[in-house]
């Protein structure tokens, strides 16, 4: 074999080489999962201050309405089971009343039917998109609430028990209407202190209750499934605080605190005790960009 036919068989082997690399990473990258976001969505400011009502309703559906919440609470929605979040300015808010806090009104649209956890991975790349958040997470070993079953024998409380449906089966049957067939969560911003929930499991009542009670609660009450629940009890702010009794007339200052209210009604308890924690560090934020 002569040196130009060695050469030429060389160039040949090198070029199918490179032909089948360039196709597996064409390949490779068209099969990248891609970060799922909103058809469409609304970000806007909301100025009627911390003491009107707010809202957040995100159950499975296409979906998403939230009224008048702090960054913060967006980002604890959007990155569930944190702990804590940190860093980041002032105007973002806090854990509690965060009265100075900027708060803002969130209304979106996934182009099909998604979970929860689908359109909270939506409500991500949203909060990145309009605020340029920029998150990373630590882990801490750090006090919790375990929420468990109250009772040795296992016996509910009088406003918990099994749900007939779960939340996707009443969502697809109920008729157009404003409200959720799946209940009001308005007690996740400790205004009304009431909870009225169908069809969800156990793990959203310890989302929920993380931000009233101070720190991160983990159900540990083993029962799985989805619970229909009616929680009532007086938010913390208002235990602590004296408020317009004629702006919050349904607002009761002698109520259970949320740790009674658990015990009393659901059958539930709140224990005291140590765990892993993962905390949101905040990196970069800005104000956000208009809709």
């Amino acid at each position: 074999m002569t040196w130009g036919v060695m050469f030429r068989s060389r160039v040949l082997w090198y070029f199918c080489i490179f032909s089948v690399l360039w196709r597996l990473g064409s390949a490779v990258s068209v099969q990248a999962p891609t970060t799922p976001t909103f058809e469409v969505a609304s970000v806007k400011q909301n100025r009627s201050g911390p003491d009107s009502i707010q809202r957040v309703a995100m159950p499975p559906g296409d979906r998403v309405t939230i009224t008048n919440v702090t960054l913060w609470t967006l980002i604890q929605v959007a990155y569930p089971g944190m702990s804590d979040t940190i860093g980041g300015p002032k105007w973002i808010g806090s854990a509690g009343p965060s009265l100075d806090a900027d708060r803002f009104d969130v209304h979106a649209k996934a182009e099909a039917p998604a979970s929860r956890e689908q359109l909270q991975l939506m409500l991500r790349a949203l909060l990145a998109d309009r605020f340029k958040l920029v998150v990373h997470t630590e882990s801490k070993t750090e006090p919790i609430w375990a929420l468990v079953v109250g009772r040795r024998d296992g016996k509910l409380g009088p406003n918990l028990r099994p749900a007939s449906a779960d939340c996707a089966a009443l969502r697809a049957n109920a008729q157009a209407e404003s409200r959720s067939p799946c209940g009001d969560l308005g007690a996740m911003a400790g205004v009304t202190g009431k909870m009225s929930v169908r069809g969800m499991g156990l793990d959203l009542l310890a989302r929920v209750l993380s931000r009233e009670a101070g720190r991160k609660v983990v159900d540990k009450t083993e029962l799985s499934g989805n619970f229909d629940w009616d929680l009532a009890f007086t938010p913390q702010r208002f235990l602590e605080r004296s408020f317009d009794r004629d702006r919050f007339p349904s607002i009761d200052p002698g109520g259970p605190s949320v740790f009674t209210a658990v015990q009393e009604q659901l059958g539930l308890k709140l224990e005291s005790q140590t765990g892993e924690g993962s905390v949101l560090v905040i990196e970069h934020v800005e104000h956000p960009t208009g809709n």
